[in-house]
């Protein structure tokens, strides 16, 4: 079976609690914002060719979008014509006709990125982690699949990482791939091509919505091997996009296999599939950060229900993208004059806060239809703020100062983002009333309650969940991430007999949790609970790989603070540690009020 042929990969599920003393995430100079940029797939599928893509790109750089950040032109599913028998890829030259080159029987993209570079822009390809590729099972009738046998057909980087990543970095000189992952779960023996006998059959490694069917160490393995291909040919500057769909509990080890990672099935154009992607990643915060981003993919403006007749739609979709610190990556054919739409993916102070160097994803306070989300960004008492609505009747949205961590009785500037003007300063509240689908963005400059006191969820970037304490057999559903800021795992208060503590870190015991302190704080307190479960549960701080702190607390008992010092240290490690048997979801455990001082 191959899923027993491939090492285990040293994601959180199989990690030590042993202090690594170092910030384990995907580490490449790429991707320090989330990137931008345009994809050709929701505009065109595979009915897309050469001069299409020039066209858009050279529309991108003339229409400005390339000076407000988006550089990135991909080519996704359907450039592949063949395998060939040494293994090397030809392309299909009658879709880019620049790659006909005299003498060579594979072509090459170059001339195609020469051209993208000329223009100050960089260029994507698409592959898949199995043999073969999405649109070969999920778009029979396109003119532009794979041809020849079988084996020719296999154009997926399966049994080929080194030599795919090679040719498409060091040959083709591309900047980014996005690699799929239908060939590990849609070629099972009983689809219709593979019983035909078009494609070889392979057994899943991915079955769709089962996360305890599913082999998420054999599909984090894969996209290991190929992370390596890419740094190897690509170098410190090449993006690695994982498109495995939110599904084999990839959105809780993307951080450390690449630079950006979808958390949901494809965004369809209409309202409802954008909450749903929402939702994939909205609780995601630390899990996110420069280098390494949550994607709920493309941005759907520009169609159906985000299209030029639904504006007040399209720009609710705008912000909650931005203010997620999600990769903006266009999807429509901006060749077509669309101002106002334009207008929207050009905002350059929404653009901005997507772009905020921190790099913090929003934390979410939902009210019914009514969603806030607020961002830390760069400046010192500068939040970003997003009031969204989610439901068809308007509703009256609040962001309260102990949610932006603003101190009692002071005062805050505010800018409405996409009226482009300040509005009146606030204290206490920030009111908005939004209608059907609406949104407003703020940014939001204000006094911090303890300047010599930074919380974790004013600094989720720095945060990474090295070990979440779950196995696949006790892992949470799909869309569900194992450590939340401000709420426990499941959702519920930060509460332990009768005490709350609306600040802090939930997750599980048998966690470890890292924390880049970078040698700026002297200090770190918290006040250890221990959530669900009768049994005690052991907590322990580390600063650089040095115990510096540790309490046993006990479900039943009043929970106290710890204050341990850490001055200097690179690297705090956060330890909880309780019964550990693999068939069962440990105790919910927090770190309640937990920060770092001056």
């Amino acid at each position: 079976m191959l899923a027993a042929t491939l090492a285990q990969p040293t994601h959180a599920q199989v990690a030590s609690l042993t202090p690594s003393g170092a910030f384990s995430v995907y580490q490449t100079s790429a991707a320090q914002t989330p990137p931008m940029g345009w994809n050709p797939w929701n505009a065109f599928h595979t009915d897309v060719d050469e001069a299409k893509i020039r066209a858009v790109a050279r529309t991108i750089v003339d229409s400005g979008l390339a000076r407000k950040g988006y550089r990135f032109i991909n080519i996704d599913d359907g450039w592949a014509l063949r395998r060939l028998a040494d293994g090397r890829l030809r392309i299909r030259d009658s879709m880019f006709p620049s790659a006909k080159i005299p003498a060579s029987d594979t072509g090459s993209f170059k001339p195609f990125t020469d051209y993208i570079h000329s223009l100050g822009l960089k260029a994507g390809l698409y592959t898949d982690i199995g043999r073969n590729t999405c649109a070969q099972v999920w778009d029979a009738n396109s003119p532009n699949l794979p041809v020849g046998t079988v084996a020719e057909r296999q154009v997926g980087s399966f049994g080929h990482a080194a030599q795919d990543m090679r040719t498409m970095f060091a040959d083709w000189r591309f900047d980014y791939v996005k690699i799929d992952a239908c060939g590990v779960a849609d070629y099972t023996r009983d689809v219709a091509p593979v019983k035909a006998g078009d494609y070889q059959a392979f057994a899943p490694l991915i079955v769709r919505g089962n996360i305890p069917e599913s082999d998420p160490a054999s599909v984090e393995k894969l996209y290991a091997t190929l992370g390596d291909a890419v740094r190897r040919w690509g170098g410190e500057a090449a993006v690695l996009s994982i498109c495995a769909w939110g599904e084999a509990l990839s959105p809780l080890w993307g951080h450390v296999r690449g630079n950006l990672w979808r958390t949901s099935p494809d965004i369809e154009f209409t309202w409802k599939s954008m909450l749903g992607n929402i939702d994939s990643m909205v609780d995601g915060a630390l899990y996110a950060g420069p280098g390494h981003w949550n994607d709920p993919d493309m941005l759907a403006i520009g169609h159906g229900d985000f299209d030029a007749t639904h504006l007040v739609e399209a720009r609710s979709h705008f912000t909650m993208w931005a203010i997620m610190a999600s990769p903006l990556l266009l999807g429509y054919d901006v060749r077509k004059p669309a101002p106002a739409l334009l207008d929207i993916v050009g905002n350059p102070e929404v653009i901005a806060i997507d772009q905020d160097a921190a790099g913090n994803q929003g934390v979410p306070y939902r009210d019914g239809d009514a969603m806030v989300v607020v961002r830390t960004l760069t400046s010192p008492g500068a939040r970003a703020v997003a009031m969204f609505n989610r439901g068809t009747e308007p509703v009256t949205a609040q962001v309260r100062w102990e949610q932006l961590g603003f101190a009692p009785g002071s005062r805050a500037t505010v800018r409405d983002v996409w009226a482009r003007r300040n509005r009146a300063t606030a204290a206490g509240t920030i009111t908005a009333e939004l209608p059907a689908h609406g949104a407003v963005l703020l940014r939001v400059e204000g006094t911090p309650a303890d300047p010599d006191t930074v919380p974790l969820d004013e600094m989720p970037a720095r945060v990474n969940i090295a070990v979440d304490g779950l196995s696949p057999a006790t892992a949470l559903p799909m869309g569900q991430f194992p450590a939340r800021i401000n709420t426990a795992p499941d959702g519920t208060p930060l509460s332990v007999n009768g005490k709350h503590f609306a600040k802090g870190i939930g997750l599980f015991a048998n966690s470890r949790v890292e924390l880049r302190a970078s040698g700026q704080f002297h200090r770190f307190v918290a006040t250890p609970l221990v959530l669900s479960g009768a049994q005690p549960v052991r907590f322990r701080v580390y600063a650089d790989r040095k115990l510096v702190a540790e309490t046993s607390v006990t479900p039943s008992l009043e929970p106290h603070a710890i204050d341990a010092d850490v001055t200097g240290a690179k690297v705090v490690e956060l330890v909880a540690e309780g019964p550990n048997d693999p068939r069962v979801r440990p105790a919910m455990i927090a770190w309640g009020a937990a920060g770092f001082k001056r």
